[in-house]
C-alpha cells in the first residue's frame, strides 16, 4: 500500500570523483537512505471554521420581587431548584391585606346599596315631574345625588381591586421553567422593596439554562460568511472530553459600540445542564464542511502555494513525487 511521506528524502554522500594531482581515483561514494516518517491518505470529515471565545450566558433570567411590602411568610423553593411555568415560589404575609379587603368590600356594598337607593328616589322624582309636582330643585339635587353614588361605587370598587391585586401579588410564581439561581431573602425576614448593591429588588432570581446562551464578536471582515442557523461546534475546558452542537440565532444588525465588531447570539442546546453561565465557551463556527474527502497533514505537502503541489508518496522501500490537485484547507492542519 502506497503511503504519504511526510519527510522523505536520500541523501548523496559521496560522488565519483578524480584527484587531478596524483590521477588517483577516490573511492566510489555511497547513497544512505535517511529514515522517514510516513502516513496514510484516508476518507475524513473535513471543517474549515472561524473560532471565537465567549462567555455562557442563561438564555433567560428573572428578579423576582412581589409589588408591596411584607413579611416573607412562606419559601417554597432553595437554590438550584428546578421550577415550571407558574410553580409558586413564595408568598408574602396577607392577614392585614385579608383585613383591609374585607373592609373595601363592606364599603363597596355600601356604596352599591346608596346608589340603588338614588336610582330610586331619581325614578320617583321624574314621576313628579312627570305630573308636574317636582319642582326644578328637585331635579337638580336628585341628578347630582345619583351621580354622586355612582361615583362612590366606582372608587370603592378601584380600591376593593387595589387590595385584590395586591394579595394576588404576594404570591409569586415562576414566569418560565428554570432553575432557581438566587435566594434573597429567608422565611419570615421583612421585604422592603428597596433596591440593593446587587441590582432591583429582588426575593428570588430564575434563569432559564437550556438552551445555553452564547454572544461571541465577529470581526466585520468575516460577517459575511456568517449566517443565522449555521452549525457552531463549543467545547470548554472545564469538559475537556466533551464537544456540543449548536446554531447561530443571530446576528446584531449594527455594530458593537467602539468596535468593528458584531455580536452574533448562538444557542445550545444543553439538556443535562453541564453548561452554566459564566463558563468560558470557545465556539468553531462551522464555515464549510466536506464529508469523506481524502485528507492529509498540510505539512506533507510541498509547493502548496505553487501551482503543482506535490507529495512524496512510498511504494516499498522507495519514494516518488506525485502531483496533487488540493481541495478544502480544515483546521488542525489537514487538505
Amino acid at each position: 500500500m502506497n503511503r504519504l511521506a511526510l519527510l522523505a528524502a536520500l541523501v548523496l554522500l559521496g560522488c565519483p570523483s578524480t584527484d587531478s594531482t596524483d590521477g588517483v581515483a577516490a573511492p566510489a561514494a555511497t547513497e544512505q537512505a535517511v529514515p522517514v516518517r510516513v502516513a496514510v491518505a484516508s476518507p475524513v470529515t473535513l471543517i474549515r471554521s472561524l473560532q471565537l471565545g465567549g462567555v455562557a450566558a442563561a438564555d433567560r433570567s428573572a428578579r423576582i420581587a412581589p409589588s408591596g411590602q411584607g413579611v416573607v411568610s412562606s419559601l417554597k423553593v432553595e437554590l438550584g431548584q428546578k421550577v415550571k411555568k407558574g410553580d409558586v415560589l413564595a408568598e408574602l404575609d396577607v392577614s392585614t391585606m385579608s383585613l383591609q379587603l374585607k373592609q373595601a368590600q363592606s364599603s363597596a356594598n355600601l356604596a352599591r346599596l346608596q346608589a340603588t337607593d338614588a336610582r330610586q328616589e331619581a325614578a320617583r322624582v321624574d314621576m313628579l315631574q312627570a305630573e308636574g309636582a317636582a319642582s326644578s330643585q328637585q331635579i337638580d339635587k336628585m341628578a347630582m345625588g345619583l351621580q354622586l353614588a355612582d361615583a362612590q361605587v366606582a372608587q370603592a370598587e378601584a380600591s376593593l381591586a387595589v387590595l385584590q391585586n395586591q394579595i394576588n401579588k404576594a404570591r409569586l410564581t415562576a414566569p418560565f421553567s428554570g432553575t432557581i439561581t438566587g435566594v434573597f431573602l429567608e422565611q419570615g425576614e421583612f421585604f422592603t422593596g428597596m433596591a440593593g448593591m446587587g441590582g432591583p429588588p429582588a426575593l428570588v432570581s430564575i434563569e432559564s439554562l437550556d438552551p445555553i446562551r452564547l454572544d461571541v464578536h465577529v470581526p466585520d471582515v468575516d460577517l459575511g460568511r456568517v449566517a443565522a442557523g449555521m452549525r457552531v461546534l463549543v467545547t470548554s475546558s472545564a469538559f475537556p472530553e466533551r464537544e456540543w452542537e449548536g446554531e447561530v440565532a443571530l446576528i446584531n444588525a449594527s455594530a458593537d459600540q467602539g468596535a468593528r465588531t458584531f455580536t452574533v447570539r448562538i444557542r445550545i442546546p444543553n439538556a443535562d445542564g453541564a453548561l452554566r453561565p459564566g463558563l468560558f465557551l470557545t465556539a468553531r463556527l462551522v464555515l464549510e464542511q466536506e464529508d469523506g474527502v481524502l485528507a492529509i497533514p498540510e505539512k506533507a505537502i510541498s509547493e502548496p502555494d505553487s501551482d503543482k503541489p506535490y507529495v512524496m508518496v512510498t511504494d516499498g522501500s522507495t519514494a516518488r513525487r506525485t502531483y496533487i490537485q488540493l481541495g478544502l484547507k480544515g483546521d488542525g492542519g489537514w487538505a
